[in-house]
């Protein structure tokens, strides 16, 4: 059989929390589905509050999920022409002289570094730093976590001589000692989002200085001449472009076409999030919101939330509510707010509005009628009232849009919590088409810096399913909300003025 012309495509990388994928898109951001590698993994839960994972591991994963993508694009005769990556915010880790790890990487779900924050903000100003940083003091971000390393292990603090992410870690491997991007370094709560500099003030905080972290660049600055065993490995990968991983958050907007502020993101997967991207030379920074670099010139504002489809595998896998489907379907089914349930969802914590790492979960009004399906359903809709309050704290980026793009499996393979979700926001739904929206924006703006696609911001989202809104429904869930705001003051008053 004569041989097919060569595809030309970019690799991109997804490095996420519970899986790490490759794939290849061709120069016009479609996937070549046969090369898509998704290889799954377990993160470490021994000690409370811990939530982390061997750093030697994943690189092992990552590595064989590039093996299994190259695999398919030399059977379907693609030309690598880069490689983009997308990589989970707010990792971190330390590394010795040697560059090898000094601490297991701590995700940002690990929360053990909590009541660091409560020592944070009763010393310092949280409204101050949050106006440098677009960050909170919180489990999530670097200044906490670094604090508690150093008041727990102070030997190994003493070892390390940096401060790095995964990504950071993964193209250390690869090439040696690496730049971060704005958009990684954002994510760390270290760095002045308006100045694109390590901030002073954050890193006094944090107890470091610069020298203890990684030179700052932008991800289109790409580096190239892979490490001879990576590069005996991957041939076709030796000398092309590897442009910096930047946070999967900003991507996934990018991926589902919501580059400007009239196409918010809605995220459901393991985790929440509701995002926008701003290109504004001046921002005033919201409060409550984080906000993040996606690059030199556009913000990433928004929310996030710790819990999502990590609460319905709890309740099928923690307490052995079995099978999934069965329970989602009798969940689906039940009118809404129907349960006499007021659900707190904040099994790993709270993160947007409020940022209170210490909150806990709180299932009230159970009784013995009481069924699994009704808890379900609660806590569904108590993560989606979340996601009104992300989107009134967005409101002075984002006024009302006309409608929200959903990307994450929670939400694309769930019409009950897409149509939830539309409810409360009274705003439509869409569902976006594209399945690997992180990667497919790593893709994106890697074909974007080689010139294949200019007139990337200015396109709009492709379209899937929609969902309206039903005001009679929304008027129901306006009064939970309320309810659950009753319950949040009662059990977790401020611990700042506002």
């Amino acid at each position: 059989m004569p041989k097919t012309s060569p595809v030309k495509g970019v690799l991109a990388l997804d490095l996420g929390t519970s899986s790490v994928r490759a794939v290849v898109y061709d120069t016009r951001g479609r996937m070549l589905d046969s090369t898509l590698s998704d290889l799954p993994y377990k993160v470490r839960t021994t000690e409370a509050g811990e939530v982390s994972s061997d750093p030697d591991e994943l690189i092992k994963l990552i590595a064989s999920s590039i093996d299994k993508a190259l695999k398919a694009a030399r059977k379907e005769n693609v030309n690598i022409l880069a490689t983009g990556a997308s990589c989970y915010w707010h990792s971190l880790m330390g590394v010795d002289r040697q560059g090898r790890p000094t601490t297991e990487l701590l995700t940002w779900a690990d929360t053990r570094s909590a009541p660091e924050t409560r020592r944070l903000r009763d010393r310092f100003d949280e409204r101050a730093y949050h106006g440098r940083t677009g960050c909170f003091f919180h489990a999530s971000y670097w200044p906490a976590k670094l604090r508690w390393l150093r008041a727990t292990r102070a030997s190994t603090v003493s070892r390390t001589t940096r401060w790095i992410s995964l990504a950071e870690y993964l193209y250390q491997q690869l090439f040696g000692a690496t730049p971060v991007s704005f958009s990684m370094a954002s994510g760390t709560g270290l760095l002045d989002v308006r100045q694109c500099r390590w901030d002073p003030q954050a890193l006094e905080l944090a107890g470091i200085t610069p020298e203890h972290l990684s030179p700052l660049a932008d991800a289109d600055q790409p580096l190239r001449s892979l490490r001879p065993a990576f590069a005996r490995r991957w041939p076709e990968l030796r000398e092309i472009a590897w442009f910096l991983p930047q946070g999967d958050g900003g991507l996934a907007n990018v991926g589902a076409g919501c580059t400007s502020p009239r196409w918010p993101c809605a995220t459901i997967g393991t985790s929440g999030a509701l995002r926008v991207i701003v290109d504004q030379k001046r921002l005033r920074i919201p409060w409550g919101t984080f906000v993040y670099r996606l690059d030199r010139r556009r913000y990433v504002v928004g929310g996030a939330l710790s819990e999502g489809g990590n609460v319905v595998r709890w309740f099928t896998r923690g307490l052995g509510i079995k099978p999934k489907k069965k329970l989602e379907r009798a969940a689906a089914e039940l009118a809404p707010d129907s349960h006499g349930l007021t659900v707190l969802p904040f099994w790993a914590g709270e993160r947007s509005p409020n940022w209170r790492g210490d909150a806990r979960a709180v299932i009230s009004g159970i009784s013995l009628g009481t069924q699994p399906a009704d808890m379900l359903r609660a806590a569904m809709e108590a993560i989606t009232y979340q996601f009104v309050a992300i989107a009134s704290a967005m409101r002075r980026i984002a006024p009302r849009p006309r409608s929200v793009i959903a990307t994450g499996g929670q939400l694309v393979h769930s019409p009950t919590w897409s149509q939830m979700l539309a409810d409360a926001l009274n705003v439509r739904v869409v569902i976006s088409p594209e399945t690997e929206a992180s990667s497919r924006g790593a893709a994106l703006l890697a074909l974007h810096a080689l010139g294949y696609l200019p007139r990337l911001w200015s396109t709009t989202p492709a379209r899937g399913r929609s969902y309206r809104p039903r005001p009679r429904i929304h008027a129901v869930y306006e009064r939970a909300r309320r309810r659950q705001q009753q319950l949040y003051d009662l059990l977790f008053p401020p611990t700042w003025v506002q």
